[in-house]
């Protein structure tokens, strides 16, 4: 049907049904039917007492417009529509279901809840981002939605870029009557993460205490979830002993906050209650565990858990094994994370990335080289900017000065990657551990961005080479200029007067750290066995 022949016809529809109440359904019906046609769609134009205009007129046509058919039975809409309700959890793409939409609402079932909520579920659950201008749309032709219909709505909005919209819905909801459930809630304390809308989560919080529902399992997980997000763990502590049953996602969610913002002793406190218990941790909790004994250098506590995980007969899916990769490595275990890397049946760019790190950090620059080489020669895994950043550091450490210019030239012509300022920060290392300063001070000059106080640093370490530690003192001061407050500068600056043997000068740098409060952060090792 071509649409400039039928314009007329569509208007007149349109003032018909304007005038009988039903405007928005039915001339949806009507774009549906058009746009498809009747052969495809399989099924008849509305029938709610409502005469339309014939588009190919004929005689028996033109006698019988006057009369009404008569309404039929609901009974048998719901016969005839439920088999294709049915389908909808199958559906493939969204041609088919516009024709599924067109025969719910051609059949008078779209004024069913059910119907229209299956119809809604689909532009929420089945399309992956749920589909916002459809789903508007489908909720907005439903008469008398239930809490159902706006739960997936607000689902649908906290997966979106603007999850604050859904708690104008959520007034609309309580406006009209209904009673929010568990479902609701959770939902809602979900688009209030990510640490966006701590005041709007703590009033949801009010209506979950309002309703009872405040310490349920489900909700009271969302509630740590979203305080964990936002930062405000003792809200998060306390929702989380005042629930009254507590599932393993609720342990892992209040695990996972106290790791996430730097109280790391306090997560495996947590998890070592959780499993006192016999609550089974979560592969996510484990994830988190594993994580927080990487940041600690716990050894001890980390093959702990490694071992649960192999007596527990757990599969080692790709995050748990890189997470325990990199826990090996920061805990100078290498040889343990070759272990784990070996027997990881598939393998990501950053599981690579986490073992080249290792080696770096753990001065195997030789064995960093041979696992980038390998890495190259897998052709599943395509090397990215973290990877480059992993074997130059490791090709700095070892001074493996060749290598560290081949792999810097490798990355931007063969890869398309363009360094950013932490590898350009490499090459000035790797120049000025071998005492190359004028080839790190060119690195420099050629630099597509400003150089910041990391490759100043570099450059000034570089400096300690004989000839240029006027060129040292200069760039000292210009670092103290920049950032007055970091040490880097004057820890610098001391080492070099030390090398010199200028001990008053020495003292000098130290009395203007103590003068303007600044303390070089002690290090700090562990002793495992």
């Amino acid at each position: 049907m071509r649409w400039p022949k039928f314009l007329g016809f569509i208007q007149k529809c349109h003032k018909i049904l304007y005038g009988h109440g039903r405007s928005l359904e039915l001339l949806v019906s009507l774009y549906w039917f058009l746009r498809y046609g009747h052969d495809k769609i399989q099924a008849p134009l509305p029938s709610q007492h409502i005469s339309l205009p014939n588009p190919h007129p004929t005689p028996s046509s033109k006698s019988q417009q006057t009369h009404k058919r008569p309404p039929a039975s609901p009974t048998r809409y719901y016969s005839s529509t439920a088999p294709i309700l049915s389908k909808l959890e199958a559906c493939p793409n969204l041609y088919q279901f516009s024709q599924i939409h067109a025969h719910v609402i051609t059949s008078g079932l779209f004024h069913n809840v059910f119907a229209a909520s299956r119809l809604l579920k689909f532009s929420t659950a089945s399309l992956s981002p749920p589909d916002l201008q459809l789903t508007n749309l489908l909720f907005s032709q439903i008469h008398h939605p239930d809490v159902f219909c706006y739960n997936l709505v607000i689902k649908a909005l906290s997966l979106s870029s603007s999850p604050l919209n859904s708690l104008s819905l959520f007034r609309k909801l309580l406006l009209q009557g209904l009673c929010p459930n568990e479902y609701t809630f959770c939902f809602l304390l979900d688009c209030c993460s990510h640490g966006i809308a701590l005041w709007e989560g703590r009033q949801l919080h009010a209506h979950l205490n309002k309703h009872g529902l405040a310490t349920a399992t489900f909700s009271g997980t969302s509630l740590i979830h979203m305080y964990g997000d936002c930062g405000a763990l003792p809200d998060a502590l306390q929702a989380f002993e005042q629930m009254q049953l507590r599932s393993n996602a609720s342990w892992g969610a209040m695990i996972d906050a106290c790791v996430e913002h730097g109280k790391v002793f306090d997560g495996l406190k947590l998890f070592r209650e959780m499993r006192s218990l016999g609550v089974e941790p979560s592969n996510a909790t484990l994830v988190s565990i594993v994580s927080a004994c990487a940041e600690l250098g716990d050894l001890v506590s980390g093959r702990a858990v490694h071992g649960h995980i192999v007596v527990s007969g757990l599969e080692l899916n790709v995050i748990l094994g890189t997470s325990l990769v990199d826990m090996y490595s920061k805990s100078a275990a290498i040889e343990m994370a070759m272990e784990v890397f070996s027997v990881m049946p598939v393998r990501t760019v950053a599981s690579w990335n986490c073992l080249i790190h290792g080696m770096a950090i753990n001065g195997d620059g030789a064995r960093a080289k041979c696992l980038f080489e390998e890495m190259l020669l897998d052709g599943d895994v395509r090397p990215n900017e973290v990877t480059f950043l992993g074997i130059l550091n490791a090709c700095s450490h070892a001074g493996l000065i060749e290598d560290g210019v081949v792999y810097f030239s490798l990355m931007s012509k063969a890869y398309g990657i363009r360094p950013n300022i932490k590898h350009y920060g490499c090459m000035v290392d790797l120049y000025g551990r071998a005492g190359r300063v004028e080839e790190a001070i060119e690195i420099i000059r050629t630099m597509s961005m400003k150089p910041d106080i990391g490759i100043w640093g570099a450059l000034l370490g570089a400096c300690r080479t004989p000839g240029y530690k006027e060129l040292g003192e200069l760039l000292a001061a210009q670092i103290m200029k920049i950032a007055p407050y970091d040490t880097c500068g004057y820890l610098l600056l001391s080492d070099a007067y030390a090398s010199d043997r200028r001990w008053d000068d020495v003292v000098g740098v130290r009395k203007v750290m103590r003068e303007m409060v600044i303390r070089k952060m002690p290090g700090f090792s562990s002793i495992c066995s």
